[in-house]
């Protein structure tokens, strides 16, 4: 009897250590947003993009966290993103390198900061990805897909 336990408990052990070894399972709608995106609107004269790739340090369950980073107006920034296959989206404290630029550049990249970590929903289009932002001014990020 005692065999026939740590027999199963053996097997039981080896199955869970088989399983820890396969790749993630992530959702086909939310694999999509893998790449590089560029801001489209709001328009603007600067070129902000949004990098989006698996953080594999933490693979999903229920919702996918991502190493989000790029270009605002002035610095480059990063994040930890969340994203579900019902179109919950949610980032983590935003991160940026901290030079100066011309006033009305800092100005557009704290609000964009700003609508970036208030974000809450997602919507994937052909290749634009709309974001909701909710905060004291709700509205919408659209960004197209350059890769």
């Amino acid at each position: 009897m005692r065999n026939a336990i740590l027999l199963a408990s053996l097997l039981l052990l080896m199955a869970f250590q088989c399983s820890s070894d396969k790749e993630p399972v992530v959702a086909p709608g939310v694999a999509k947003l893998i790449g590089t995106w560029r801001l489209v609107d709001p328009s603007s004269s600067y070129d902000v993009t949004l990098q989006l790739v698996l953080d594999k340090e933490n693979p999903p369950v229920d919702v996918t966290p991502f190493k989000a980073s790029g270009r605002s107006s002035v610095n480059q920034y990063n994040a930890l993103l969340f994203a579900a296959a019902d179109g919950m989206i949610l980032v983590s404290e935003v991160g940026s390198t901290k030079m100066a630029g011309p006033a009305e550049a800092m100005e557009f990249e704290q609000a964009y900061f700003t609508n970036l970590k208030n974000i809450v929903r997602y919507e994937l289009t052909n290749d634009r990805l709309r974001i909701q932002y909710g905060g004291p001014k709700p509205g919408v990020l659209v960004y197209e897909k350059t890769n």
